[in-house]
């Protein structure tokens, strides 16, 4: 417990290297082929089939060694770059273990992505909403040139002085007895 009772507030939990490279990603397809590769790897640790790839087969030309942020990816995910059967290619050691956290974190990855994409779109939607509606167009306009106005101004460096309004005429609520106490 918090002070005085009060739940303990809310703390920052740093991404892990994996999380920061899959929040690079920036395509569902290619959180996909993540997630069927370490699936893969996870289901059956031991068959090395699914522990190499190799550079010469056009698919993972294409998909993995054409796209940087998947290669990445895989790369902070334990995969090695090295020769596989005397081609290029990626292997995974048997020392790194496949695990469903990391097919966890994917499917992790690939909903935030779809997410920010959505969050984008509904951008998109409302500031072309906006800019379709004179009225709200003008208000905008109105406000940028205040904004600008205000940034043009020189900054105010001291503070309000008191000066003098009119003859000194000025009475207080207990000159005219208007206090609120007896003893007027």
């Amino acid at each position: 417990m918090g002070y005085a009772g009060y739940a303990p507030g809310h703390t920052v939990v740093e991404k892990t290297p994996i999380e920061r490279a899959l929040h690079r990603v920036s395509s569902e397809d290619a959180h996909d082929l993540l997630e069927k590769l370490t699936r893969n790897v996870a289901r059956a640790p031991g068959d090395p089939k699914f522990r190499r790839l190799k550079a010469s087969n056009a698919t993972i030309a294409a998909k993995v060694f054409g796209n940087q942020e998947v290669l990445d990816c895989l790369l902070v995910l334990g995969w090695v770059r090295e020769d596989v059967d005397g081609e290029d290619g990626l292997s995974l050691p048997s020392e790194v273990p496949g695990n469903m956290a990391h097919v966890r974190a994917i499917d992790a990855a690939r909903i935030a992505l779809r997410r920010r994409q959505e969050e984008d779109l509904r951008a998109r939607i409302r500031a072309r909403a906006l800019d379709s509606d004179p009225e709200r167009a003008a208000l905008r306009a109105a406000y940028e040139a205040d904004k600008a106005e205000r940034k043009a101004a020189e900054p105010v460096t001291q503070g309000s002085v008191a000066t003098q309004r009119g003859p000194g005429t000025m009475k207080t609520a207990k000159d005219v007895g208007a206090s609120g106490s007896s003893g007027c």
